[in-house]
């Protein structure tokens, strides 16, 4: 596998210090500053959302002022200049982030620890007795993967270049890119780029469901999200258990860009989880999985996850767009030449980061959900990025 050379490696650099810079400027918010209500992008845009996207637009389009960025505050900047060419060549370099993932916990979060502190800024709220530990009571381990984050993929002529995660309560820094995929504890003070992830940070393992999976069942355990209207019934459409679907259930309302990682060794000892799934969510929860099934590798050189895009006959939706979308409909373009991501395809979509869509990622091994996905006769997808 060929490392990140060239202006992809460029770009990378520039994400990273982003996704870092969003986190910096979070801490230097007070609590109070984080829950007042803004007029940057939705109505119940807070400052706890807006400050990091702020941050993460600046960065990207003072380096590049060409490339198209797709947030959920703000999505429909890009309009005129979206590619309406299906040729991934003619296709613009574009970035999908997610700037605040799992806001609500977040504001929860800091509503409990600020009390009576809401003018001192959150980096020293953060050093007050054991946020992790507390965080963990609250919204469950480990914390690395439950805890808010910050994250941007690139998409460069129809394929995934590389995703950044930045989780703000651990301070840890995920990259997954042609080199694999690592975990750097960012120390402050220290200028990152990928270079210094790559000499400093640690790889990512993702064990085989035969080492994770000891029973039968552990095969079948999931994490998707269930936690609002639309997404029960949606989840129980696609036909993955025919009874007692919350008996495999390992967590109903996770975090979206950090998804893959309970895939890895970072969930180890924290309970067995078979697959993950997006449950016809955002394209900004799930975009950064595709850069973990393209990057992570086994021990033997393979890849280590593999992706099922899930179609329903009868599909539902949620504010207008489709949950799951069958291969005319997908994003996934491939046949026996070419396979890339048409990006082009979300031109039609008032809010492109709207779309969304069902997918299933496993361990490669995962032989049980592996015969669930070709009996209803799911599309493998992970070869087409």
């Amino acid at each position: 596998m060929n490392a990140l050379k060239g202006i992809e490696a460029r770009y990378c650099d520039v994400c990273v210090g982003a996704v870092i810079a969003a986190g910096r400027n979070l801490m230097e918010m007070s609590a109070a500053e984080a829950f007042q209500r803004v007029k940057y992008g939705k109505s119940d845009t807070l400052g706890l959302d807006a400050v990091p996207e702020i941050v993460i637009t600046d960065r990207l389009t003072s380096f590049d002022s060409h490339c198209i960025l797709i947030t959920e505050e703000l999505d429909n900047r890009y309009t005129a200049r979206w590619p309406s060419d299906s040729d991934p060549e003619r296709q613009p370099l574009m970035f999908f982030s997610d700037p605040t993932d799992r806001s609500k916990q977040l504001k929860e979060f800091l509503a409990a620890i600020s009390k009576d502190q809401q003018l001192t800024k959150i980096s020293e709220l953060w050093k007050t007795g054991d946020c992790v530990q507390r965080w963990e009571a609250m919204f469950e381990s480990p914390a690395t993967i439950t805890g808010p984050t910050s994250s941007i993929t690139c998409v460069r002529k129809g394929e995934i270049i590389f995703s950044v995660i930045f989780n703000y309560l651990t301070q840890t820094l995920f990259v997954a890119c042609a080199s694999g995929v690592f975990q750097l504890k960012w120390i402050e003070g220290v200028e990152v780029d990928l270079a210094y992830v790559l000499k400093n940070g640690a790889p990512v393992k993702f064990p085989s469901a035969a080492e994770v999976c000891k029973r039968p069942d552990d095969f079948k355990r999931f994490v998707t999200f269930l936690g609002k209207s639309g997404y029960r019934e949606n989840f129980n459409d696609s036909m993955l258990f025919v009874d007692k679907p919350d008996d495999f259930l390992h967590h109903q309302q996770p975090g979206g860009p950090s998804r893959p990682l309970y895939l890895s060794e970072l969930q180890v000892g924290h309970g067995p989880v078979g697959f993950i799934m997006a449950n016809g969510e955002k394209i900004g929860e799930w975009i950064h999985w595709l850069s973990f099934v393209k990057f992570a590798r086994e021990v033997g050189g393979g890849p280590a996850l593999r992706a099922f895009e899930i179609s329903l006959e009868r599909p539902w939706t949620k504010e207008g767009i489709l949950m799951s979308t069958s291969a005319p409909y997908s994003l996934f373009h491939g046949d026996s030449e070419r396979k890339f991501l048409d990006i082009s395809r979300l031109r039609n979509f008032e809010h492109p980061s709207r779309f969304r869509s069902m997918l299933v990622v496993m361990r490669s091994d995962n032989e049980i959900m592996g015969h669930i996905m070709q009996k209803h006769c799911y599309r493998e997808v992970g070869g087409l990025f």
